[in-house]
């Protein structure tokens, strides 16, 4: 809420008031040259044809204020009088002032504007009606309302010898953008008391106030509305109140109030409370003994709450969440925010779990004139009690988390980014709000960046040191990097001459036992549920450790023009190592029983290898456009062939580089122009290959981009040879517990390195509209007559609360290991060396997902929830969701069912699991249930675009 400063100017109110209702008329001049009893007083009417007033001399009504007699006043000139009589307005009736009780400016959909109806259509569509404050003298006033001149109105008036004055019939005082009215006002200027009777109102932008009657004390701004009724428009918010009080200080204060973001009339949820104050000053308001009713049944008891009325933030208790689960029990949050400075403040959550005990989490945050930060500490206070399923129990939990950005100069940041739990279940069981992710690695890293040089050769630093630890149970723990340092850069040498740059030495570590296994039910614990994840230190090449440097420096000369392009490209890229913890013995094994049709020879084994190579690019293109009609519609369609040269020499021996952050790259239609088949720089990919492709695209005249195809492939001169085994370091693990059948996938690896031609590849997109797409991405393999990917992706959006998505994914895959319920493979047979032959099945992804958020027919507040993923392949159910959604403009409710399979389940024997949720919010207090598995709804594409 925010300050309003009186609507009046002290001491000079009642002069104001006399000035204007007299100065236009030729009674005025009897006032002036007259002089009354103090028994007396003057009595103005509006005459009867409306063409002035009539007014006279009449005794003082019985009851009214009596002071000494006062200074006669001077006489209103007729330049006065053109200047106040300009600003003389007609007002509400009576009659329309005290319907506003009932009505409070909301005002039905179909008798809002134009504007208006869109405005509330895109915002809050579920709303059958909003707020409108309808057009009245002072609406749009710019200005500072303090300095403005004060204007009062009324159908009769009175000015006693005693300075007071009394106003009667449709009353109305305003000033600038504030307009206060009544029946009937009167107003002592010795005491700058006023009173006001009947159908009080007072309005400002986005306020309105509705009373019986109400009084203020001119000189400090202290006004009273009894029996009151209030709308705050912005919030969409209203209330009722014995009596509102506001304080010199601009707080209000509410005696017996309800507050609710509920229409008029409808009082589906009502909070109450005996006191409840409003300071605009803080931007907070409290109220004791409050009372949550919902459908008038109350839900919700505090003695003493504290909630914002606008952005600022203050300390305080904010709203509880309450939950259930069969993991942690009853669950109830209460967070205490504490605004410590201006620049500093803390979250306080404590977390009461009836299975798993006591559990804070604190959150400090904190920023000055070069950087921000916050520190955030969370865990259990007691060890945790949960002993069903739970591999820690009476174990303590914790989670840690720093982050800071410091900026020494515009060219020069630094950055810490640390967080560090107690196992790799904890944001899995308990959640967290210092916006981790569960599976992902936590970062642990510290760095600095400086960006140097100017428009023509600009260049970066960066110096850090980063560690990551592994949250996922069934993966490999990735390497540290410590440190990492790397400088790039661009020239413009000259007007066409490019020259690029990078270095980059990372040294690469990480703990010894880092390779996961397989999991084994946990020794400490019964339950064959409760399992337990095996990690090793590793095998062959994938266990060396030590520094790298990489190298890398290109000159190209782009020539461009409006009708295509030519750019070629020299490049020298250089990878050096000095590895540690290497057994040559074990790399000589893995590397022969990786690469079997290859030769290794002991005398070539190093722990510094290094790889460099030169290669070359010739890129091409051209631009072809005309101008076409198209079922009425006026479209640029072009057509964008496009070639590109690039050879890479072979560089032999790459095989004894370890794989540090190295693996090959999908094949998709952007892989046509790259310069390399791997990410990293592990490998450099040998070629002698041309690029071709062909775009065309439809594009409207503003730009809007409707269709764009296209298709390409490559022409290989010379067979690869680079490649980086499927079984690379996988010796040591039992191959009953490996589902993945390595050697088929290195067989397939190899195969494709011989063909002549990569897949054909395609991407096609098409927006019939702005809200609705078809995208589709496709690789066919020509050597094989196999389909490699497929994507078919829909969507359609019309409106913020309508989505339509549909997909089909498909992925070629060698077959795959079954396995038990154990989660050993299936033997079937044995080789004749001895090896055993297990059960395969097929492996290929293929999977639909379908999911909407739509308006059930016939309604306008119920929305149908729904996804379904689907694996076609192996015939299962990976999710299902089906719920409904009520939506009005005062509450929320949400109810859903789920089932899902978790992405670890074995695929052969899944563990579906099923649940229920349900959400009521109140809009304006927030979700009063708690989290209710609404981040499960996230997997609607568009939904929370919807929700915002």
């Amino acid at each position: 809420m925010e300050k309003h400063p009186l609507p009046f100017k002290p001491k000079t109110l009642p002069l104001a008031i006399a000035t204007v209702l007299l100065a236009s008329q030729p009674a005025a001049k009897v006032y002036a040259e007259s002089t009354l009893s103090p028994d007396d007083q003057w009595s103005c009417k509006a005459s009867s044809d409306g063409s002035g007033w009539q007014c006279s001399v009449e005794p003082m009504q019985s009851g009214a204020m009596k002071r000494a007699p006062r200074p006669i006043a001077p006489a209103v000139t007729e330049a006065t009088r053109k200047k106040t009589s300009s600003q003389t307005v007609t007002v509400a009736t009576s009659n329309s002032r005290a319907n506003l009780r009932k009505t409070l400016d909301w005002v039905p959909k179909s008798q809002l504007s134009e504007k208006e109806q869109k405005a509330l259509d895109e915002e809050t569509p579920w709303c059958i009606g909003d707020y409108s404050e309808p057009a009245r003298p002072g609406k749009n006033f710019k200005g500072n309302p303090d300095a403005a001149p004060i204007v009062a109105e009324s159908d009769e008036s009175s000015y006693d010898q005693n300075e007071v004055a009394t106003l009667t019939g449709n009353v109305s005082v305003r000033q600038g953008n504030r307009q206060l009215q009544s029946d009937t006002a009167r107003m002592n200027r010795s005491t700058n008391y006023a009173e006001f009777e009947g159908n009080v109102v007072f309005r400002e932008p986005g306020t309105l106030l509705v009373g019986d009657s109400g009084d203020m004390l001119l000189d400090t701004g202290r006004a009273s509305i009894k029996n009151a009724s209030y709308a705050m428009h912005e919030a969409h918010a209203r209330g009722n109140s014995d009596e509102i009080i506001r304080n010199e200080d601009s707080t209000l204060v509410l005696d017996d109030a309800s507050y609710t973001t509920c229409r008029p009339g409808d009082e589906s949820w009502l909070l109450t409370g005996k006191n409840v104050t409003l300071d605009p000053n803080t931007g907070f308001g409290t109220a004791r003994d409050a009372v949550i009713r919902v459908e008038g049944l109350p839900i919700f008891y505090a003695p003493y709450m504290y909630f914002p009325i606008d952005d600022r933030r203050q300390s305080g208790f904010l709203y509880p969440t309450i939950a259930s689960d069969s993991d942690n029990g009853l669950d109830l949050t209460l967070p205490y925010y504490w605004n410590i400075a201006p620049n500093y403040d803390a979250t306080i959550t404590p977390r009461i779990m009836s299975k798993r005990g006591l559990l804070l989490e604190n959150e400090l945050r904190y920023m000055n004139e070069s950087g921000e930060g916050e520190i955030g500490v969370s865990g259990l206070t007691n060890k945790d009690k949960l002993k069903d399923e739970n591999p820690y129990y009476d174990q303590e939990r914790w989670l840690a988390n720093v982050r800071y950005n410091q900026r020494f100069s515009e060219r020069w940041t630094a950055k810490l980014d640390y967080a560090d739990a107690s196992d790799k279940n904890y944001i899995k069981d308990f959640g967290t709000s210092l916006n981790l992710s569960s599976s992902a690695p936590l970062n642990q890293m510290v760095g600095t960046q400086y960006l140097g040089g100017n428009d023509y050769n600009n260049w970066t630093f960066n110096l850090n040191a980063h560690q990551f630890k592994n949250m996922s149970q069934t993966s490999d723990d990735p390497y540290n990097k410590l440190p990492q340092m790397v400088f790039s850069g661009h020239w413009q040498a000259g007007k066409q001459v490019q020259v690029n740059y990078l270095a980059d030495y990372t040294q690469f570590s990480r703990s010894d036992d880092w390779r996961y296994v397989r999991e084994i039910q946990h020794p400490d614990f019964n339950d064959p549920d409760i399992k337990e994840s095996i990690y090793d230190d590793g095998y062959g090449i994938k266990r060396a450790e030590g520094g790298r440097v990489y190298g890398q420096a290109g000159i190209s000369y782009p020539m461009q023009s409006i009708w295509g392009f030519l750019t070629p490209e020299v490049k020298v890229r250089s990878v050096n190592y000095s590895l540690s913890n290497l057994n040559q013995q074990e790399v000589m094994e893995d590397l022969r029983n990786s690469y079997i049709n290859q030769t290794f020879n002991d005398s070539d084994f190093t722990k510094s290898p290094n790889t460099t190579a030169t290669s070359f690019s010739l890129d091409s293109g051209l631009y072809f456009e005309r101008f076409t009609d198209l079922f009425g519609t006026d479209f640029t369609h072009t057509l964008e062939p496009r070639a590109k040269y690039l050879y890479v020499p072979y560089v032999e021996n790459q095989e004894y580089n370890p794989i540090f952050d190295t693996a090959a790259l999908g094949f998709t239609y952007g892989s046509l122009w790259l310069d390399n088949r791997f990410s990293g720089y592990d490998r450099i990919g040998d070629a002698n290959q041309l690029s071709l492709g062909v775009t065309t695209r439809l594009i409207e005249d503003d730009g809007f981009e409707r269709m764009r195809f296209g298709i390409g492939q490559i022409i290989y001169f010379k067979d690869r040879r680079v490649y980086v085994a499927s079984n690379l370091g996988q010796e040591g693990k039992p191959p009953i517990d490996v589902d993945e059948n390595y050697d088929a996938m290195d067989e397939r690896l190899r195969s494709e390195l011989t063909d002549s031609t990569s897949p054909l590849a395609s991407e096609f997109i098409y927006n019939f509209n702005r809200s609705m797409s078809l995208r589709q991405d496709f690789s066919w393999n020509t050597n094989e007559n196999r389909l490699d990917n497929y994507g078919l992706y829909y969507r359609w959006q019309p409106e913020q609360r309508k989505t339509v998505n549909m997909g089909l994914r498909f992925r070629d895959q060698v077959d795959r290991y079954v396995q038990n319920k154990d989660g050993h493979n299936i033997r079937i047979g044995t080789n004749p060396d001895g090896s055993p032959i297990f059960e395969t099945a097929n492996n290929n992804l293929k999977q639909t997902d379908l999911s909407f958020a739509w308006p059930i027919p016939m309604t306008t507040s119920w929305v149908g929830l729904g996804r379904w993923q689907y694996d076609l392949t192996n015939k299962r159910n990976l999710e299902s969701l089906a719920g409904i959604e009520y939506n009005s403009c005062c509450y929320q409710v949400r109810f859903f069912w789920r089932s899902w399979i978790e992405t670890d389940d074995n695929i052969d024997h899944p563990d579906p699991k099923n649940g229920v949720f349900f959400q009521f919010i109140l809009r304006g207090l927030g979700n009063i249930t708690g989290s209710s598995g609404t981040e499960y709804l996230q997997g609607i594409q568009g939904y929370e675009t919807r929700e915002k």
